[in-house]
């Protein structure tokens, strides 16, 4: 699916919305629910077309693949993160989308410690 697709279908999702909104707001939110599912398997879809094709690059390098795959985790985390705060934001709950936005960080610097040790390690060992 296309740019032009997609940009579309969040148009025509929009409008509904804000057309919903006046007569039942329950309806308003479920199509945005619905619109943000519709999404992320877009994103699903492209996230593993970006790892299969980065996944040739990694075998063709032959190095140590530890980091590809926190690298992956990293932007997973990311896009869900993000993805979930601003489902939480539009239904109108900031304090649960910064909540889930802090996690989100949490987790990332998590993930990265090991790409830290690394290069502190790498550091230590270096010789003039």
């Amino acid at each position: 699916m296309n740019i032009i697709n997609l940009c579309l279908v969040a148009l025509v999702g929009i409008i509904t919305t804000v057309l919903l909104r006046g007569y039942k707001q329950e309806y308003s939110i479920l199509v945005i629910f619905s619109l943000s599912m519709f999404f992320l398997t877009v994103i699903l879809n492209i996230f593993k077309g970006i790892q299969e094709q980065f996944g040739i690059i990694v075998s063709e390098l032959e190095q140590n693949k530890t980091f590809y795959k926190i690298l992956f985790k990293i932007m997973g985390i990311t896009y869900i993160c993000e993805f979930s705060s601003g489902i939480c934001k539009d239904a109108g709950y900031s304090s649960i989308a910064s909540q889930i936005e802090l996690v989100g960080k949490m987790l990332v610097f998590l993930s990265g410690v090991p790409i830290l040790v690394s290069v502190i390690e790498t550091i230590r060992n270096y010789k003039i």
